[in-house]
C-alpha cells in the first residue's frame, strides 16, 4: 500500500469525474460544501478501506476538488468521497457498485472505475438525417423480460442486442432507451420505480440491466459492446436521461458530452429539469441528435440535430381516428408539418398513456393495480374500444380494431416528421387498459411477444407501412412540403383536397380527406391518401395523376391485411368508394405513363388504352 500515491502534480479540475489514463488515475469532483475533501480506497469485495488520501488544498477550481493517484490497478478497487468525514456522493460517476441486483437495496454504494482501452475496432454512427429517422423506444428491462420474448439474457441490455435482426426487419433505424443509467428502484409508498424518473447517477449504465456472472464485463463495457453491435447493423442508439434539481446545467452538459464521448450514442432525449437552451448550443453536442419536449424557446435558424416529442400529434390523429367532429384542418396540418425550426416526433402511443392495442380496445384507465384509486393517469386517452371494453373474441370486434390499427399505423407513416413506435405495439402489446404503468415491473408493463394471429397482422401491417414510407421519399421529403407549386410543374408538392378533388371541405361534421404527394418533387410516384373516419362509407371523385393509379393499401380488407403487395389496377380511375372507418393510399407511377405515350409504328397509344387493356387482362386472369 506504501506505492499508492495521492499528488497535486498533473491534476487537472476538468472534466469532471474519474478517468484512468496511462496508469494514473485523475479524479474531479463537485463539493459545496466546505471542508477537508477525502478519496476513500476499496479492494473489491472488502468493507475494510486500503487506504485515505486527502485532496490538496492546491487542487481546487471554485467547487471543483481534484487529485491525481497512482500506484494501484484501478480494475481491483472501488472508491468513495466524504468532506469532513461525511460521505458525498459522486455524480459524476461512470461505475456504481452495490445495485447489481433488481429491486434490491445490495451493499453500500461505492464507484468503480472505467476500463481503459476498449476496441471500438471501425465504429461509426450510421448518422441518419431526421428525415430518414424511424424511433423505437423501449423499456431495457420490459422491452426482454417476459418469456416469450425468446432471448437468452432477458431484461438486460445483451437481451436488446438478441433483438437487433427483429428491429432491422421491422424497419427501425434508431432505438432509444428509456433511462438506462443508475436510479434508485425505491419509490413512493412501496411501489416500484420501475420507468426509471428519479434521483440517479446519471453518468453510470445501470448495473441491473447488465448480465451477471464472475466472467462478464462491467456494465460500461457492456453497454459499449450494445452501441457497437447497433452500429455494426447500421442503425443508431439514443438513450433518455432523466435529471433532477440536484443535476444543474455545467452537470448536465458535462453529463450528456460523456455519453457521448465514452459512449458513443447517436442521440439523448432529455427529460425532468434540463437546460434545452445550452444543451443545443453546446458545439460539443452539434452532431448528435437532441430530442426534448420543447426546444422552440430561443431557436430560429434551422437545427438539423435537434427534435422535439409533440404530443399533439398523438391527440388530434386519435381524435381523428375515433370520429371526433371538427378535427380535418388540424389533421391535414399534422400530414404535412414537420417542425419549422426543428424536428418532429409523431406518436400514435407513448410511455405515459395507452398502448395503441388499448387505444381501440378501452374507453377509460384502468389502474386499479397502481394502488392509487384510480386517481394517476390521465383521464383523456381520446380513446374507443370498438364496441367492448377490453378483450373480446367477437370476430367483428376485433376486426374493427386490427382496421383501427392499420389506420392509425397509416396516419403515423405518412405524416411528415420522424415516426417514433413504443415498443411492442407494432405486434399488439396491451397493458390491459392500464396507462401509468410506472410502477408495474410484471407482464402488465413488460412487452408480450405472443399476440397471436392479431399480433402477427398487427405487425406485418406495420411492417408494410415503414417499407412503404421508406421506398417513398415524398413520405419523408428533405426540408418539408410546402404546400405550393414552387416548381412549376403545375401542381403542388402536396395538396389538401375533399370527397372532390382540389377542394378540401373542413366543416366540423364531415371526417372525409384527401392528401396528394406530387412524386415530381422527389423523384417519387404520386401518391393519393383517402380517409374516411365516418361511420358510412362515402364515394371520392380521384384527381388525375402521373399514371394510372395503382391500389397499394385499403385498410378495410381484412381478407388482405389491408395490404396489395402488388399494387393492383383500379378498374374506375374517376371514382372510389371507400368503407367506413378506413384509409386508402393509392399510387401512381409517372414512368409508366411515360412508356404508354411513346409512338409506334401504328400512332400513339393513350393512357386511357393502357389502363383499359390492363383492366382487361386483369379481369381475364380472375
Amino acid at each position: 500500500m506504501g506505492k499508492i500515491k495521492a499528488e497535486a502534480s498533473g491534476a487537472r479540475p476538468l472534466p469532471l469525474g474519474t478517468r484512468v489514463e496511462g496508469g494514473s488515475v485523475y479524479v474531479s469532483f463537485i463539493s459545496e460544501v466546505e471542508g477537508t475533501a477525502r478519496f476513500h480506497l476499496y479492494k473489491k469485495g472488502r468493507e475494510q478501506e486500503a487506504g485515505v488520501f486527502a485532496f490538496p488544498k492546491e487542487c481546487r477550481l471554485g467547487n471543483i476538488r481534484y487529485v491525481t493517484l497512482s500506484g494501484f490497478d484501478p480494475a481491483a478497487y472501488e472508491y468513495s468521497l466524504s468532506v469532513d468525514g461525511a460521505p458525498v456522493r459522486d455524480l459524476c460517476a461512470a461505475v456504481v457498485t452495490g445495485r447489481e441486483k433488481w429491486g434490491e437495496p445490495g451493499g453500500p454504494i461505492r464507484y468503480g472505475f472505467l476500463k481503459e482501452g476498449f476496441d471500438w475496432g471501425l465504429d461509426q454512427s450510421p448518422d441518419y438525417s431526421f428525415e430518414n429517422t424511424v424511433l423505437y423506444r423501449l423499456h431495457v428491462r420490459g422491452f426482454t423480460k417476459h418469456p416469450s420474448s425468446g432471448v437468452k439474457n432477458k431484461g438486460t441490455f445483451a437481451g436488446i442486442q438478441e433483438k437487433i435482426p427483429y428491429l432491422k426487419e421491422l424497419g427501425v433505424t434508431m432505438v432509444e432507451l428509456m433511462v438506462p443509467d443508475e436510479f434508485a428502484e425505491g419509490g413512493e409508498g412501496g411501489r416500484i420505480n420501475y420507468w426509471g424518473y428519479g434521483p440517479a447517477y446519471c453518468f453510470a449504465p445501470k448495473a441491473s440491466y447488465c448480465v451477471k456472472g464472475g466472467k462478464e464485463e462491467s456494465p460500461d463495457i457492456q453497454f459499449k459492446k450494445l452501441v457497437k453491435a447497433f452500429h455494426e447493423n447500421g442503425m443508431e442508439l439514443a438513450v433518455e436521461l432523466y435529471f433532477g434539481p440536484d443535476m444543474g446545467t455545467p452537470l448536465q452538459l458535462a453529463c450528456l458530452r460523456h455519453w457521448v464521448r465514452e459512449y458513443h450514442v447517436d442521440g439523448i432525449h432529455l427529460s425532468g429539469n434540463f437546460d434545452s437552451r445550452a444543451a443545443a448550443a453546446d458545439p460539443a453536442l452539434a452532431r448528435v441528435k437532441l430530442f426534448a419536449g420543447d426546444f422552440c424557446t430561443g431557436v430560429s435558424d434551422r437545427n438539423r440535430h435537434l427534435a422535439c416529442y409533440r404530443e399533439d400529434f398523438q391527440t388530434d390523429m386519435r381524435r381523428l381516428l375515433k370520429g371526433d367532429e371538427d378535427m380535418l384542418q388540424l389533421a391535414a396540418y399534422q400530414m404535412k408539418e414537420d417542425g419549422g425550426a426543428v424536428g418532429k416526433v409523431n406518436f400514435m402511443a407513448n410511455t405515459n398513456g395507452f398502448t395503441m392495442a388499448d387505444m381501440v380496445s378501452y374507453d377509460r384507465k384502468h389502474n386499479e393495480a397502481n394502488g392509487e384509486n384510480g386517481r394517476d393517469g390521465s383521464d383523456y386517452n381520446h380513446s374507443w374500444n370498438c364496441g367492448a371494453e377490453g378483450p373480446v373474441r367477437k370476430k367483428r370486434i376485433l376486426e374493427l380494431r386490427k382496421k383501427q390499427l392499420r389506420n392509425a399505423w397509416v396516419l403515423l407513416t405518412m405524416s411528415q416528421g420522424i415516426p417514433l413506435i413504443l415498443a411492442g405495439d407494432e405486434c399488439g402489446n396491451s397493458q390491459d387498459g392500464n396507462n401509468n404503468a410506472y410502477c408495474q415491473d410484471n407482464p402488465t408493463g413488460w412487452v408480450n411477444w405472443k399476440g397471436g394471429k392479431f399480433g402477427e397482422d398487427v405487425f406485418q401491417f406495420a411492417s408494410h407501412m415503414l417499407q412503404f414510407r421508406k421506398a417513398h421519399p415524398m413520405l419523408h421529403k428533405e426540408g418539408g412540403l410546402k404546400g405550393m407549386d414552387y416548381l412549376g410543374t403545375g401542381c403542388p408538392d402536396f395538396s389538401v383536397h375533399g370527397v372532390s378533388p382540389w377542394y378540401p371541405q373542413y366543416e366540423a361534421y364531415r371526417r372525409q380527406l384527401g392528401f396528394y404527394y406530387s412524386g415530381r418533387y422527389a423523384e417519387d410516384g404520386d401518391i393519393y391518401l383517402m380517409l374516411n373516419m365516418h361511420w358510412e362509407p362515402h364515394t371520392f371523385s380521384i384527381p388525375h395523376g402521373e399514371g394510372a393509379w395503382r391500389l397499394v393499401v385499403d385498410t378495410s380488407r381484412e381478407d388482405k391485411n389491408g395490404v396489395f403487395d402488388e399494387p393492383e389496377l383500379l378498374e374506375n380511375q374517376e371514382t372510389f368508394e371507400l368503407e367506413a372507418r378506413s384509409i386508402v393510399v393509392l399510387l401512381s407511377d409517372r414512368k409508366k405513363k411515360e412508356e404508354a405515350s411513346l409512338t409506334n409504328k401504328k400512332g400513339r397509344t393513350t393512357e386511357k388504352a393502357v389502363v383499359r387493356k390492363e383492366t382487361k387482362d386483369s379481369k381475364a386472369e380472375k
